[in-house]
């Protein structure tokens, strides 16, 4: 990616027209309309297409981001749930209430296909930034000429790992699930067992789709639009512009987008009364307790922990003798272990969703237990907090190998196997309570990784700012979007 500054303020040039279109569960929509709101701030005109669940949680933010005269506006599509056989109205992922509803939910968000297709055609725009999980968002309407520019999801680490993966099958000569073996292709050597790889990449998994898919994005992509930073990866940005020939936008972390007023407070949940009351609750909560002193633990919108494994975690953080924020699910959650007895005015358990972003930044939160979900990764970054590390599925043991192995900025828990998303409750316990105590008590007395994260954060809100390495990256993708101008005669 070459340097560019903003080219979206030159008076006698048009905004660029943008729009972004993230898969619907709030791990996708959250950082794509905080992208959008980035964008925008820039001089873009952005359209954040979404279905209609997922517009009324995140539009308060946007709302108030056109409200100050920058040109954006949300896009509601209809899910076509009758179509695909899906009953209940769910329109996000995180709402369907077991896995077996996620095909008919797949089929649903495929038919969204020629619903932006229209709307392509009816109002074209000038690029297309499409969720790298929505192939047929980077070919709608191709005779017109659109760019399409992938946004990831992920970081190019992880990226990298999986398509090392997917091309060598070096996870296919172990002889097993515990064997280490060697990543190979990467900047740095990588280690990872069977038991921490993606389903897509698990022998006899049928990997030839996911290479299918993967090489169908390449191709249709112009370029990769990262939530990242240059000192998070840099090397494996420059790694993935190499094997892929498709340059790399990083522009993250995006949730710094978010000042510390209501677009913190309310991010993922819209205006709801409720999730106002929470954040009052939560943020007072913390207002009580000594600067660092807090564990902050929330595996994202997806993870449903088995009974077991839930009174494992809930002891193991009342042994620890640390405060502690608990998030857990508000669907299919089994009964919590009783640690009120135990924890008295340690520990806030909180139900469905809190203002992450929000408890992050606060001067009490001294961890982060978290699945590293590559959105919870850099607002862990963002922030400056350490982060103890607990894969569930998919890329999440990859992250953890770039937040513990390479960035140094966090602590593995001891997860040595995740869960098959659907399938948790045969998972059993894969980290017990004495392991919880121990990390707790360790992640938040050790000063040099304190150090190292809040180094991070330091780095990460320089890289955003002005002349700063993301900051570049976004008017270098402006740039790439806008025609060149004629030269002056």
């Amino acid at each position: 990616m070459r340097p560019s500054s903003s080219v979206a303020s030159s008076g006698d040039t048009a905004p660029p027209r943008l729009y972004f279109i993230p898969f619907p569960t709030p791990g996708h929509a959250l950082p794509m309309s905080d992208l959008a709101r980035l964008f925008a701030s820039r001089g873009a005109d952005a359209t954040l297409v979404l279905t209609h669940a997922n517009a009324s949680r995140l539009g308060g933010p946007v709302a108030r981001a056109a409200a100050t005269g920058l040109r954006i506006r949300i896009h509601a599509l209809t899910l076509p749930a009758e179509a695909a056989g899906l009953t209940g109205g769910h329109e996000s992922a995180d709402d369907l209430p077991n896995r077996e509803l996620a095909g008919p939910f797949a089929i649903a968000v495929d038919l969204l296909a020629p619903l932006f297709t229209d709307l392509l055609r009816r109002h074209p725009a000038d690029a297309v930034v499409f969720d790298g999980v929505l192939p047929w968002a980077a070919t709608a309407a191709p005779e017109l000429g659109i760019p399409r520019y992938a946004f990831t999801g992920t970081g190019c680490f992880a990226l990298s790992v999986q398509r090392s993966l997917l091309l060598h099958s070096p996870q296919n000569g172990v002889a097993s699930d515990t064997e280490p073996f060697l990543v190979p292709g990467l900047p740095d050597a990588v280690r990872l067992t069977r038991s921490r790889l993606a389903e897509a990449t698990l022998p006899g998994a049928d990997s030839r789709e996911f290479l299918n898919r993967m090489f169908d994005v390449e191709r249709a992509t112009a370029g990769w639009v990262v939530n990242s930073f240059a000192d998070l990866e840099q090397r494996y940005i420059e790694h993935y512009e190499k094997v892929t020939g498709k340059p790399v936008f990083a522009v993250g972390p995006v949730c710094l987008v978010n000042g510390d007023g209501d677009d913190t407070l309310e991010r993922g949940r819209g205006g709801e009364a409720a999730a106002a009351a929470e954040a009052a609750r939560v943020l007072k909560w913390l207002d009580t307790k000594p600067a660092r002193s807090v564990v902050y633990v929330c595996f994202g919108s997806l993870t449903r922990f088995p009974r077991e494994q839930v009174s494992e975690l809930g002891m193991g953080l009342a042994d620890s003798g640390a405060n502690f924020v608990w998030v857990v699910g508000d669907k299919n959650v089994p009964p919590l272990p009783d640690i009120d007895a135990a924890t008295p005015g340690r520990g806030l358990v909180v139900r469905g969703w809190a203002p992450q972003v929000a408890v992050l930044r606060h001067k009490a939160v001294g961890a982060f237990v978290t699945h590293c979900g590559w959105g919870a990764v850099t607002e862990a970054a963002a922030a400056g907090v350490p982060v103890l590390s607990w894969p569930v599925f998919a890329e999440q043991f990859y992250n953890e190998a770039l937040v513990v192995g390479l960035a140094g900025t966090g602590v593995a828990i001891g997860a040595e196997r995740g869960y098959v998303w659907g399938g948790e409750a045969l998972g059993g316990v894969v980290v017990g309570r004495e392991a919880v105590a121990e990390r707790v008590r360790g992640a938040l007395a050790d000063e040099a990784l304190r150090r190292r994260a809040g180094e991070m954060g330091e780095r990460a809100r320089r890289a955003v700012e002005a002349g700063g390495s993301s900051y570049e990256a976004v008017g270098a993708l402006l740039e790439d979007v806008l025609p060149p101008r004629a030269p002056e005669p």
